[in-house]
């Protein structure tokens, strides 16, 4: 890994290559295990999404998951079809997204599946490397937002209404 000069750290660019081949990694190993219960990664995100956060618009669960809207739009139509959401209207344009009972089981069984796949693949890290690794991750993703979504997210963790999400700050009209 190759260090800067002035401080003897790794580079923002080795850094953005490890987090990259961890995800890659971390993707292939759960596309793998929910491939068992008939779900993508994306499909299991969206239904974990709308589970801890119902009523929220298309556009705050593709923020959620890291999709443009109209990937969310297509992954929440699939999943509509399969009879695990439903869509309303909302205020405006906005379409709001409830978890059906089945789609509710398919995802605590799907939790559970990718909790197994995490656990296998955290496995040597301490409890506080763990929460470093969260809390490093959360600023991350923070920094990485637009500046305007990002004051909202802030201000709603700061008030811990977005739980472990940081999704409701974009998810009410």
């Amino acid at each position: 890994m190759e260090m800067t000069a002035d401080h003897d750290l790794p580079s923002g660019v080795d850094i953005a290559m490890l987090l990259r081949r961890a995800q890659l990694r971390k993707q292939l190993a759960c596309e793998a295990a929910l491939a068992q219960v008939g779900l993508t990664l994306p499909q299991w995100g969206m239904l974990y999404a709308v589970a801890i956060e119902p009523d929220s618009s298309t556009h705050a669960l593709a923020l959620f998951i890291g999709q443009s809207d109209q990937s969310a739009g297509a992954v929440v139509a699939r999943l509509e079809q399969r009879g695990l959401l439903e869509r309303r209207p909302g205020a405006g344009k906005a379409i709001l997204h409830r978890i059906t009972p089945e789609g509710d089981e398919l995802v605590r069984r799907c939790n559970i599946i990718v909790e197994d796949v995490m656990t296998g693949l955290l496995t040597g890290l301490t409890d506080q490397s763990l929460r470093t690794l969260r809390t490093s991750l959360q600023s991350i993703a923070e920094a990485a937002l637009p500046a305007s979504t990002r004051s909202d997210a802030g201000r709603a963790a700061s008030d811990d209404l977005s739980g472990p999400s940081g999704i409701r700050s974009a998810t009410r009209p």
